[in-house]
């Protein structure tokens, strides 16, 4: 099909839906020509230049459109009369992916400050919604062994009982005026602690955000498995993988591996901060809105998982075997480590010797 008559029906299909009618008396020249900035650049995303849409939003063209419609959908956002919904997601998922401002945004789509800034969080409170529904354990999730591990000679049998990691990370953040104090962090900036679990699909199946930054991992930890009913906590016999931050207890199982983090869609190098939204310098938004804003990130990327489309920057870091770490060492602080479980420290010892039967050790 002629792609400025697909662009043309896709436009009119829209157009028919948001009136909510089988047939509208439509001017097809007006919608032609009537095409603002916004409109252009939400047109390349979606009909013209792949590369544009992947470099830019962060996702490929049929996982926009999937998203735009799911969450149409399903969760009732809508477009107007001046702002197609595709436009407004495609402005909340640039802001996210480049970390820009809503002035920048503003600029380049050419709507008003107000305008877009509803826009944004009607997209922001539609995302909220889809991860309520994502970003939670699927069914098997605790209880079987991951086909990652299955169809791995390197981890199986050795870890047939891991159900996943469990890592946190700090966040720049603007903190509430008046309890600055907590967030202050071991560099003197203002952040957040965010505990996250992944599954071996690279998918979160957890996450507890907005800690203030002062707290320690293993008390977040802590806190989440004892108030959070929420949390998938291991099923007897299971286990998280964490790092050495935490204590190894029942159902947690340290070691000394830095686990990698990624950004809003798994996009990008492994980073220290969860998400590609969190600036290391100058938080744009308070408190309240970041917490909306991570969560929505790890919608995002769960949504991209979830397709099962092949992802250029998913298919490189799944073969890079070493990860830089990136700027969340010690710095002199003294961890809080409580004693180990005897249990899962045994249970480490074993897949060490299971692992070494028949090799040479380099020790």
């Amino acid at each position: 099909m002629d792609l400025v008559l697909e662009e043309e029906n896709y436009m009119y299909a829209l157009i028919e839906e948001m009136y909510g009618v089988k047939e509208v008396n439509i001017d097809r020249q007006l919608v032609r020509t009537n095409r603002g900035e916004g409109w252009c650049r939400m047109h390349r995303f979606m009909f013209e230049s792949k590369v544009q849409c992947f470099d830019i939003l962060r996702m490929n063209q049929s996982i926009f459109r999937s998203l735009c419609k799911r969450l149409s959908k399903q969760y009732k956002l809508e477009g107007s009369c001046h702002i197609f919904l595709e436009e407004s997601v495609a402005m909340f998922l640039e802001m996210v992916a480049q970390d820009l401002t809503v002035c920048v945004i503003a600029e380049r789509y050419q709507h008003s400050l107000d305008t877009v800034k509803r826009k944004l969080d009607e997209v922001l409170s539609a995302l909220l919604k889809l991860a309520a529904n994502i970003v939670k354990p699927k069914r098997d999730d605790l209880t079987s062994v991951s086909p990652f591990l299955v169809n791995d000679s390197q981890y199986m049998p050795y870890f047939r009982d891991c159900i996943g990691a469990l890592d946190g990370t700090h966040v720049p953040v603007r903190p509430p005026s008046g309890n600055v104090e907590p967030f202050r962090g071991r560099k003197a900036e203002g952040t957040m602690n965010l505990l996250a679990i992944c599954n071996f699909s690279m998918r979160f199946t957890y996450a507890y955000i907005g800690v203030p930054g002062r707290a320690h991992d293993t008390k977040v930890l802590t806190y989440c498995a004892t108030q959070e009913a929420s949390l998938p906590h291991p099923l007897p016999g299971k286990y998280y993988l964490v790092d050495s931050g935490y204590p190894t207890r029942s159902g947690y199982l340290g070691c000394n591996a830095p686990e990698p983090s990624y950004d809003h869609a798994g996009h990008g190098q492994p980073r220290n901060a969860t998400m590609g939204t969190a600036p290391r310098k100058h938080p744009k938004y308070e408190l309240n809105k970041w917490i909306k804003i991570v969560t929505a990130t790890m919608a995002l990327h769960n949504f991209i998982k979830d397709s099962q489309e092949d992802d250029i920057d998913f298919l490189h870091w799944e073969v890079v075997e070493s990860y830089e770490h990136h700027g969340d060492e010690n710095d002199g602080h003294v961890p809080y480590i409580p004693a180990g479980d005897r249990m899962m420290e045994d249970v480490r010892d074993s897949i060490t010797m299971e692992m070494a039967e028949g090799t040479t050790l380099p020790y």
